[in-house]
């Protein structure tokens, strides 16, 4: 009877198709404001996106002096790979595919 009961609760605190976090693939249409196509099938605007930083300018000075640029903002035509999160209600931009 105890192991009926913690069966049907294990059962219950199974996540939903929805609510996990699946890999993704998009294109970005536009930088001005921030637009990725994603999966040839919708495309998501900036206030749905959450961009890491290597996708984001990122420039660091040496102990020269001298500015090397590590990582560069995003451009039209660039291919990313993304995170659906939060049921498909966020997209966390992870990188340059």
């Amino acid at each position: 009877m105890a192991g009926e009961k913690l069966a049907k609760l294990i059962k219950q605190q199974k996540p939903s198709a929805g609510s996990l976090t699946d890999l993704m693939y998009g294109v970005v249409t536009s930088t001005a404001p921030l637009k990725i196509r994603v999966d040839s099938r919708f495309e998501v605007g900036a206030a749905h996106l959450v961009l890491s930083q290597m996708v984001r300018r990122l420039v660091v000075r040496t102990s020269d002096g001298a500015s090397v640029e590590v990582f560069r903002d995003l451009a039209p035509g660039d291919t990313v790979r993304l995170l659906r999160v939060s049921a498909g209600q966020k997209f966390y931009v992870l990188e340059r595919a």
